[in-house]
């Protein structure tokens, strides 16, 4: 991708990688780690909030570590494994703003969505003129679907909660911060920008749940709360 290829020769060589690259790989990593700090709440608590989450932080960490290593070694199949993980994980994370409906019906969303973005995908990687239009693409997927749908709807749910108002807040606040935000910068070329704006999102979501965790017996956890 041409975007990638500009950001993987820019800056510094930091242990043979640009730093650029080193960012976005220590990026996904960082994504990794706080994916394993919320594993045990995502696994206890059972509700939609957290699920959707614990999603958000796994598939973000494949993405950009696979990314990062795609900008690296301009292999292309890397690429394809970074969008995956995107469509994947945005389809899985669309369950949440329908999380008031059966599970039924959010498992047909859930496909529905799946079957979309596969399919452009695989429309996507046909040829090589449209393999480099894979990046854009998954940028302002992961904007609308993540960033604006899951995100928003993260906040706004908070907002008809008070006394869940903070977590639900900084849970999407972080998912805007990354989906939007960064997402934004990146497809405008302001990739150190974008990186700021990555890391700010895990943080975000890691308040989020020490809050809930600090006042889940007192709030009446469900599955269907935030």
């Amino acid at each position: 991708m041409e975007m990638e290829g500009s950001m993987g020769h820019m800056g510094p060589l930091i242990l043979g990688y640009s730093f650029p690259v080193l960012l976005m790989i220590v990026s996904g990593v960082f994504y990794a780690i706080c994916a394993a700090i919320i594993w045990k709440p995502f696994r206890r608590e059972n509700n939609e909030l957290i699920t959707a989450l614990f999603a958000f932080l796994s598939y973000q960490a494949i993405s950009m570590i696979f990314m990062g290593i795609e900008m690296q070694t301009m292999n292309m199949a890397y690429g394809n494994i970074s969008a995956l993980a995107v469509i994947i994980g945005s389809a899985y994370m669309l369950k949440f703003p329908f999380s008031r409906f059966s599970s039924k019906v959010r498992n047909v969303i859930f496909m529905l969505t799946l079957i979309v973005g596969l399919g452009a995908f695989a429309w996507l990687i046909t040829t090589p003129e449209r393999q480099h239009m894979l990046m854009n693409y998954v940028l302002w997927y992961d904007i609308i679907t993540n960033g604006i749908v899951v995100g928003g709807s993260m906040i706004l749910f908070a907002l008809q909660n008070i006394e869940k108002r903070k977590k639900g807040l900084a849970g999407g606040a972080g998912v805007v911060s990354c989906c939007v935000v960064s997402n934004a910068a990146m497809l405008s070329g302001a990739f150190f920008t974008s990186a700021i704006f990555q890391f700010m999102a895990p943080l975000l979501i890691l308040f989020s749940i020490k809050s809930r965790l600090k006042n889940g017996n007192n709030t009446g956890v469900t599955q269907n709360n935030i």
